[in-house]
C-alpha cells in the first residue's frame, strides 16, 4: 500500500488521499442490465415499424385492425 506522500522537484512533501482500489462487478444475468434494456427498446422499435408498416399496407388504422371492423 502506498502512503499517499509524494515529494516535488524542490523536496517539498505534499499530502494526497490515496484512492481505494476499485473492484468490479459482474452484471447480472437475468433482471435489469444494459443489455435487457437495449434489447427490449429493439422489440419496441421493430414493433412500432411493424404496425405502421401494416397500417400503410391494409389502409386501416391498428383499432380497426385489431378489432376486425
Amino acid at each position: 500500500m502506498t502512503s499517499g506522500f509524494t515529494s516535488d522537484d524542490r523536496g517539498y512533501t505534499n499530502n494526497f488521499a490515496v484512492e481505494p482500489k476499485t473492484s468490479t462487478q459482474e452484471e447480472p444475468v437475468f433482471g435489469f442490465n444494459k443489455n435487457a434494456e437495449r434489447f427490449s427498446g429493439r422489440l419496441a422499435m421493430i414493433g412500432f415499424t411493424s404496425i405502421l408498416l401494416l397500417e400503410l399496407a391494409t389502409n386501416l388504422n391498428f383499432i380497426q385492425i385489431v378489432t376486425g371492423a
